[in-house]
């Protein structure tokens, strides 16, 4: 990864873990359906230039939009059973892993071994923070939808890593934007009926927020997807897991210990194993 797209991967991470924990903080899936239509109003526009997908990308689309609609589902209910520094590192920790694993059987990228050293130090760190605080037991349900969560995250950025390698990252990313946001609404819709309208209407600048956030992040995460190996974009973009910890500790109050510390030093660890061009 040349400097560039870290830097652009640590905004990324950044605006990753912000958009987390407005979520947390709010109604959950009403606010990741608004977020949604935030993001296909700010898409939208560009499908007037970009190309439509050729018959060959409607498939890997149209699974994209599964595995998508699958996270934000599992997502949504991961933060109904537990706070944002156990829930957000239970999502995310085994991402790096199944997505090295997923990448080299669809892509066949292989990480080397000092990127395979540093995958293992971020998912390690992440489960620590993750499992840090002994006076909570872990809850079924939860642990259930971080695990769905994590493995549609790991399934959806290597379909679309093929994605975006066979019908150009512009137009790849816009349409995904645009039908992934109109698909989840339309789920959303269902689940809570009526509701989520008005559930939208309340919380109005959380959502915009979470919007523009989220869909910048996301914009910036499948760029770094065209360029670089699968495996080593989604073990950088764990760098999240770092703000959501600072975000925790001083916007929500979360408790913070020295296993945490260690945690961290793991995944600083890793992140520089897996960029390091050794």
């Amino acid at each position: 990864m040349d400097i560039a797209t870290v830097l652009l991967m640590l905004l990324a991470g950044m605006l990753h873990a912000i958009w987390h924990a407005i979520v947390k903080t709010s109604r959950g899936l009403p606010t990741l359906a608004g977020m949604g239509l935030v993001c296909a109003l700010l898409a939208a526009p560009f499908l007037l230039v970009v190309p439509i997908p050729t018959a060959a990308a409607w498939p890997v689309l149209l699974f994209s939009l599964l595995l998508h609609t699958g996270y934000k589902f599992s997502l949504a209910l991961a933060y109904q059973h537990g706070d944002l520094t156990r829930a957000y590192p239970l999502t995310r920790g085994m991402v790096p892993l199944f997505a090295a694993l997923l990448s080299y059987a669809v892509l066949q990228q292989l990480p080397t071994a000092w990127q395979l050293a540093g995958i293992l130090a971020i998912c390690a760190g992440v489960f620590a923070i993750a499992l840090e605080r002994s006076d909570t037991r872990l809850n079924a349900r939860l642990l259930l939808s971080a695990a769905g969560a994590g493995a549609m995250v790991a399934s959806y950025s290597v379909v679309d890593a093929y994605g975006v390698r066979l019908e150009g990252w512009a137009s790849f990313t816009v349409w995904l934007i645009v039908l992934d946001s109109l698909m989840f609404m339309a789920v959303a819709r269902v689940i809570a009926g009526e509701a989520v309208w008005s559930h939208i209407n309340e919380a109005k600048g959380q959502t915009i927020t979470a919007g523009v956030l989220g869909g910048t992040s996301f914009v910036i995460f499948v760029w770094a997807l065209s360029r670089n190996p699968v495996a080593v974009v989604i073990a950088f973009r764990e760098c999240s897991l770092l703000f959501a910890a600072l975000i925790g500790l001083v916007v929500l109050g979360e408790p913070v210990s020295w296993r945490r510390a260690l945690a961290i030093v793991s995944i600083v660890l890793g992140l520089a194993l897996v960029i390091a061009k050794w």
